[in-house]
């Protein structure tokens, strides 16, 4: 009898796991981005951070499952942090990571080549898409043509405005290539359930400040 309990209450436990993991995904999702924050940096750290060399995995960028977000140990490296985006128009603000790996995806937004630079060329960042609508990259779908886009690097602020958004396959890596003009690529799953497409938002440089905080 007691074993049928044990069997009984053990079960019970594996359910309410099951039915919480998904909460528990995005709670820890959401802590990490928090956690990581461009403001206790300085301009030197964030400079020193850009020159250091980093991981890029296009495929990393797949939605993470329930059990990578969950039991994943790794977290992202504050040395990664090289700056933060922010999307006014859809309540977006994360810190930039250097390096498209799973510990940075899961923390921010994310540089996807070795030397590219705010306001010079093209300055491409990927993100995850979420069941979320509010989580890591999930609101970079609502972006429209004419919202603006923020990025720092705690030495200047640059604000491109939104030009075009398309729909494209994951094999269009040409998103990401450098260009003359100084331009912004955002890049993020279309779907959690469809990992084969991707959103894409570009932007044109508009106006560079002094960055204040």
């Amino acid at each position: 009898m007691k074993r049928r309990q044990w069997i009984g209450v053990l079960f019970i436990l594996a359910s309410i796991v099951l039915i919480g993991a998904p909460f528990l995904k995005y709670e820890l999702l959401e802590a990490r981005s928090e956690n990581l924050t461009v403001e206790a940096l300085t301009p030197e750290k964030i400079q020193k951070n850009n020159e250091q060399p980093a991981e890029f995995n296009m495929e990393a960028i797949e939605p993470p499952s329930v059990i990578e977000s969950v039991v994943q140990e790794a977290e992202a490296d504050k040395a990664a942090i090289v700056g933060q985006i922010k999307i006014p128009s859809v309540e977006l603000s994360l810190p930039i990571l250097k390096g498209t790996t799973n510990e940075n995806l899961m923390a921010g937004a994310t540089t996807m080549r070795e030397n590219q630079w705010m306001g010079v060329g093209n300055y491409p960042l990927a993100g995850h898409h979420m069941n979320r609508d509010d989580l890591l990259f999930s609101p970079v779908l609502n972006v429209e043509k004419g919202d603006v886009i923020y990025v720092t690097d705690l030495t200047y602020e640059y604000a491109y405005e939104v030009t075009k958004t398309e729909i494209v396959h994951e094999s269009r890596t040409d998103v990401m290539d450098n260009t003359i003009d100084p331009m912004i690529t955002l890049v993020t799953c279309y779907s959690p359930r469809d990992r084969e497409k991707r959103f894409i938002v570009y932007g044109n440089l508009k106006k560079t400040t002094e960055y204040k905080k």
